[in-house]
């Protein structure tokens, strides 16, 4: 009776791990999004969730987007000061007690099993959202805090990566005194890193990460806040990035020679669904007490998803393609990507290490080490949260203000129309996740 107890307690222990695969999550936070779900108890729940650190950052951004979505844009911004303030607290200054267990709980179950951290795009991408947030709030003071964030965050990217590449060249080095590392770890992490060659010709991933519809933002909420210099300064990096973008050129040309009294509308066009992460499995083989054995690997993958429309016309004039930031997320999974499989590794050796002890020392007849193999089993898979709900691609335009916006699919199926204020300047911010749901459209004016 007890042997089965304790198969039972150890295989529904696996299980429950492997159901906290965000999959359902993923598609629970997408479907709030599409179907523009603005429910106050939905809110509240989340909100609740994040202040009880339940998995704050993957919560408060996914949540925190929905709420901005539906324009309750102080109700996103609590949730996204929670998300900072836990980027301060349990990433960026998290103490050697706290990283070293969850550093356990990964290796021995998977990085599903702690607490998401997120990626630097999606910290660059809060700061500015969080900006936006603020602008519609009227609150030009705080916004400028944030876009100021943002920038400083890209900026120090570098630091950022190189810090990951030293951690993971310091963990090389010290498994390469390990047994077998060249069968367990050398050859395996080649094996895999073939998997990926497909998916780098997907996307145009670069050396260097650098997110210029950021740059973008905060050049037109500068200029917008009429700090024209600064303005000018941030929007000369967007258009050396985009030497052939006939658009952003003549914008460059506006920020560079207007006098500023003519009031302009920005247009940004935030098309379809971002890149998704999903997992695979690979069969690979191990050498453990002089023996060779087959363990299984879950690595995280990148999935593209669909664009809307292809583009919008805004007063008959035709946005243009400014930037693919799938492209930006799949750099900086290249650039993480040894560490993702270094990791993925360890835990496969940690767990099968434990079960050739546990099978070796079994005094049940077997029933331990077939628990042990079954929670394996059902722990070995990837950490697959991301911040749903980011769009794979902008577009932009600008338009003189002639006091109205009338905006049109590309087959001439009209989508809004609104009166705006001829004596200010518009950022107007148009969301579509797909052609079959209406477009989500963001005036704000100053």
């Amino acid at each position: 009776m007890k042997k089965g107890l304790v198969v039972t307690s150890l295989i529904v222990a696996g299980i429950l791990f492997s159901a906290c695969s965000s999959s359902q999550s993923n598609l629970s936070y997408e479907n709030n999004l599409t179907q523009k779900l603005c429910d106050e108890q939905f809110f509240n729940e989340k909100l609740k969730e994040v202040k009880d650190d339940d998995d704050t950052i993957y919560v408060g951004l996914n949540s925190g987007l929905i709420a901005k979505n539906c324009g309750n844009f102080k109700t996103s911004n609590e949730f996204f000061d929670l998300v900072e303030e836990s980027y301060k607290e349990d990433v960026d200054l998290q103490s050697v007690g706290t990283k070293g267990a969850k550093a356990v709980a990964s290796t021995l179950i998977n990085e599903g099993a702690v607490d998401y951290e997120g990626s630097l795009y999606e910290r660059i991408m809060l700061n500015s959202y969080k900006g936006i947030n603020f602008m519609n709030l009227g609150d030009f003071e705080n916004a400028r805090v944030e876009f100021n964030r943002a920038l400083m965050r890209q900026d120090k990217a570098k630091e950022y990566f190189a810090a990951e590449i030293e951690k993971n060249r310091q963990e090389l080095e010290k498994q390469q005194k390990s047994q077998n590392y060249e069968e367990n770890i050398g050859k395996n992490t080649k094996t895999i890193e073939g998997k990926y060659e497909h998916l780098w010709e997907e996307f145009d991933t670069t050396k260097d990460f650098i997110n210029p519809y950021a740059t973008y933002l905060a050049s037109v909420f500068f200029y917008m806040d009429r700090d024209y210099i600064k303005a000018q300064n941030l929007f000369r990096e967007v258009a050396i990035i985009n030497p052939n973008n006939e658009e952003i050129q003549q914008q460059a040309e506006f920020f560079e020679n207007s006098n500023k009294d003519g009031n302009k509308i920005f247009v940004v066009y935030e098309n379809g669904f971002g890149i998704a992460k999903d997992e695979f499995k690979l069969n690979l083989p191990f050498i453990f007490d002089k023996k060779a054995i087959t363990a299984s690997v879950a690595l995280q993958t990148l999935k593209p998803r669909e664009y809307s429309y292809p583009f919008l016309s805004i007063n008959d004039k035709q946005t243009s393609d400014f930037v693919v930031l799938d492209n930006i997320v799949a750099t900086e999974f290249k650039l993480n990507m040894p560490t993702m499989i270094t990791k993925a590794l360890l835990q496969t050796i940690t767990k099968t290490t434990l079960n050739a002890v546990v099978a070796k020392n079994d005094a049940t007849g077997g029933y331990l080490a077939l628990a042990s193999s079954l929670f394996t089993m059902a722990t070995t898979s990837a950490d697959v949260r991301y911040w749903n709900g980011l769009p794979k691609g902008v577009s932009v335009v600008m338009l003189d203000n002639n006091g109205e916006i009338e905006i049109k699919a590309p087959d001439g199926t009209h989508l809004y129309q609104a009166t705006l204020n001829k004596n200010k300047s518009a950022l107007v911010i148009v969301r579509s996740f797909n052609p079959s749901n209406p477009i989500n459209v963001n005036i704000i004016q100053r």
